[in-house]
């Protein structure tokens, strides 16, 4: 596959590694990776488990990746993480049982973006980590990035790069809901809701925005997925066009709209490069 960057492909990729999260059953990652394969078919696309599992078994411990994790930890939301900040004895014990406990989501936890990417990339071998080679680690931390301008952390569903990383705690967390959710959730606070409650009542907006378990989280990841794919191809991930799966969306309906409604997945400039990818191989 030959890069150009006229009005075309900037980068070389031969192949792309789709990690799954094993945290989210109700994804299908096979899906996912079949679809990218179907709209690449001269890439070799290759599915594996999750990253950060596959390295603790190398280890044969938890100890190191559990000390990585908790210094990526976001503890205050104002301020910039410290590559010198040291873990907490309950911290780290806290990370070892979240990874021994491969079932357990996590909820209100955010990471440097840029913290979870570094410890992604180390764990690469090297003969994988070639300019031809493609890593997208899907996983269900929460990660942000700071942003200079308002001094503040924010979520994000997507860090585009090699490794390329898509939260999908992100997907349903980053994009902001319906005005309505965020009101009627401070009337639940107020009125001391149990979280069954609370379920119900985000469930109540299910069709403007993802919730847990939802269904529609397999055609999502495909969409991010190939958002990643094509920054590595051509330098820009977005797209303007907000019918297209490369719109960055910032509202949940924005999303839902950009990667399930219409008629057309992508834009024609995007679809156009698409074919002409599948025609040059």
């Amino acid at each position: 596959m030959a890069g150009r960057r006229s009005g075309g492909w900037r980068n070389v990729v031969s192949s792309i590694y789709i990690y799954e999260e094993q945290r989210w059953p109700h994804i299908d990652f096979g899906e996912v990776a079949d679809y990218v394969a179907e709209r690449l078919p001269f890439v070799r696309v290759v599915s594996r488990g999750p990253l950060l599992e596959s390295a603790v078994d190398a280890d044969g411990s938890p100890d190191r990746m559990a000390a990585c994790l908790a210094g990526a930890k976001v503890k205050d939301f104002n301020r910039p993480l410290s590559r010198e900040q040291r873990p907490l004895e309950g911290e780290l014990a806290y990370e070892r049982r979240r990874l021994a406990d491969r079932g357990n989501n996590v909820y209100g936890l955010l990471y440097d973006a840029y913290a979870f990417f570094d410890i992604c990339r180390s764990i690469i071998a090297g003969e994988e980590s070639r300019s031809g080679q493609l890593h997208v680690v899907f996983t269900n931390q929460l990660i942000g990035s700071w942003d200079c301008a308002d001094r503040r952390y924010h979520a994000r569903t997507v860090l585009c790069g090699s490794p390329a990383i898509v939260s999908i705690s992100g997907l349903i967390e980053a994009p902001a809901k319906a005005p309505g959710y965020y009101l009627a959730r401070r009337g639940a606070e107020a009125f001391g809701l149990d979280q069954e409650s609370r379920m119900e009542l985000a469930d109540s907006f299910a069709d403007d925005c993802l919730g847990l378990g939802d269904p529609r989280l397999t055609e999502v990841a495909k969409g991010y997925a190939m958002q990643a794919i094509f920054y590595r191809l051509t330098g820009e991930a977005f797209c303007a066009d907000a019918g297209c799966r490369l719109y960055n969306a910032h509202w949940q309906r924005e999303l839902l709209e950009a990667q399930l409604g219409g008629d057309h997945e992508y834009c024609r400039e995007h679809e156009a490069l698409l074919q002409r990818l599948a025609k040059d191989g």
